[in-house]
């Protein structure tokens, strides 16, 4: 129950975030504009992003067990990552595409690497007990926040470009990739 609950509360924020993109068009926003960002970060992100996290998550337990035996974790751990991030990081990429600025900057990466972080720990909270005490959010907060938060990042500079670069007037994601 608490699953469904949490998924349905994260639908609806990246629901709202293309609301807000449709209400808030710039001028050169046309409809194949709107759904080639929407889906073209959906796509980046629920392909890459669990990885990214995922790899973040077995560099750190590595470092901090001393113990480089746990690397072997990156290749087993794979469908698992993919299994626990692809729903959060494509709603993030959603999210990253609705939200794609007509010119990048490091406040729209920080912004989605704070939503990341958001989706991340939202969808592992349904996993901690019911007493919904703050120490209880700790798991979700390193096991899906922080993953979450550095692989929207790392796909948010790479979706965006590099902060300051203007986005291409009359073209789709595809193009100038």
């Amino acid at each position: 129950m608490k699953l469904t609950i949490t998924a349905a509360i994260l639908l609806m924020a990246a629901l709202a975030s293309i609301a807000y993109r449709l209400t808030h068009r710039s001028p050169d926003d046309t409809g194949t504009r709107l759904r080639s960002d929407i889906i073209s970060g959906a796509l980046m992100y629920a392909f890459f992003a669990p990885a990214i996290g995922g790899i973040a998550v077995t560099l750190v337990l590595s470092i901090l067990s001393q113990d480089p035996k746990n690397l072997i974790t990156m290749i087993f751990g794979l469908p698992w990552f993919y299994l626990f991030g692809a729903i959060p990081a494509l709603l993030c990429g959603v999210v990253a595409g609705a939200l794609r600025p007509l010119r990048s900057s490091w406040w729209a990466m920080a912004r989605i690497a704070l939503i990341g972080a958001f989706f991340g720990m939202g969808f592992f909270l349904p996993f901690t007990s019911r007493d919904a005490a703050l120490s209880d959010a700790a798991f979700p907060f390193f096991v899906g926040g922080l993953p979450g938060m550095l692989s929207a990042f790392l796909c948010a500079y790479w979706f965006y470009g590099k902060p300051g670069t203007p986005r291409v007037k009359g073209t789709t994601w595809a193009q100038t990739a």
